[in-house]
């Protein structure tokens, strides 16, 4: 009986953190070397990877876009990744599984801890803002936008007191935001 136990908590824990090498509050300590550190590092393994060289470079797009980007860390290490995304022909598909795996989790809250929502909600939000704001000009960011607000995410309470204590702010939900950006592409045209 112990051993089942076991195993359901163990288990349990694992589906609660989800498909994440590192949380939000694991990265928001790290500076830029840190950072580019766990990028190089994630490239090098891909590199020599002998199976999917993809994985690894996922692990670190996912870590690179689940850090809060207060100080625009963002684009000054994207670049080396996303060429080696390129060159696997894979930066479409890596930003689009990921994206699921946020939207999963978040359409799920139960199912997970309000860390590991959180993870994501940053994720969302610096893809958002990073590469899909100008989503009228392209057409696969553009469907990711109405992924994501097809989602119709609503942020569980648990998500957004994780994020009002850890992080000092409120936020739309990531689907409202994209609803935003797509009208006002719209409008636009």
């Amino acid at each position: 009986m112990r051993l089942v136990l076991f195993v359901l908590a163990f288990s349990f824990g694992l589906s609660a953190q989800a498909g994440l090498l590192f949380s939000f509050s694991d990265l928001i300590t790290k500076d830029l070397e840190q950072i580019n550190k766990i990028v190089q590092s994630k490239i090098k393994e891909s590199r020599h990877a002998k199976g999917n060289k993809v994985v690894p470079l996922k692990e670190a797009l996912q870590a690179v876009f689940s850090r809060p980007n207060t100080d625009g860390m963002i684009e000054k290490i994207l670049s080396p990744l996303r060429a080696e995304l390129d060159d696997q022909e894979s930066w479409e598909k890596a930003l689009k599984d990921l994206t699921t795996e946020s939207l999963q989790c978040l359409k799920n809250p139960k199912q997970f801890k309000s860390a590991a929502q959180l993870t994501y909600l940053i994720f969302l939000d610096n893809m958002i803002t990073e590469l899909l704001q100008n989503a009228a000009e392209n057409e696969f960011e553009k469907n990711l936008l109405k992924q994501i607000r097809d989602a119709d995410i609503i942020v569980s309470k648990e998500a957004a007191k994780e994020r009002t204590l850890r992080m000092m702010k409120k936020a739309p939900s990531p689907s409202e935001v994209a609803e935003k950006i797509l009208l006002a592409h719209q409008e636009k045209k």
